[in-house]
């Protein structure tokens, strides 16, 4: 009994579903992550991570990986 009290009141507290998606998500957002190489062609990932420097760092990584020459990256926040 006292868990579906506690059920129902999160659900109350919560009933917009995007801050209950958010509250799922541990705070993690969604970058838009353009990383363009010395010849200006891009490469573009969608990273979900915890700050901006996160997700930077991995698109760096997922470059290396495809041996991409990193002249500029971009990182926008969706949403």
């Amino acid at each position: 009994m006292t868990t579906s009290v506690l059920t129902s009141t999160f659900d109350n507290a919560y009933t917009n579903r995007k801050n209950r998606r958010q509250l799922a998500e541990l705070g993690q957002l969604i970058y838009h992550v353009t990383v363009t190489d010395e010849d200006n062609e891009s490469v573009t990932y969608e990273i979900m991570a915890d700050s901006c420097s996160q997700a930077c760092a991995v698109a760096e990584d997922l470059a290396a990986d495809e041996m991409v020459n990193i002249a500029y990256i971009d990182v926008q926040v969706m949403g």
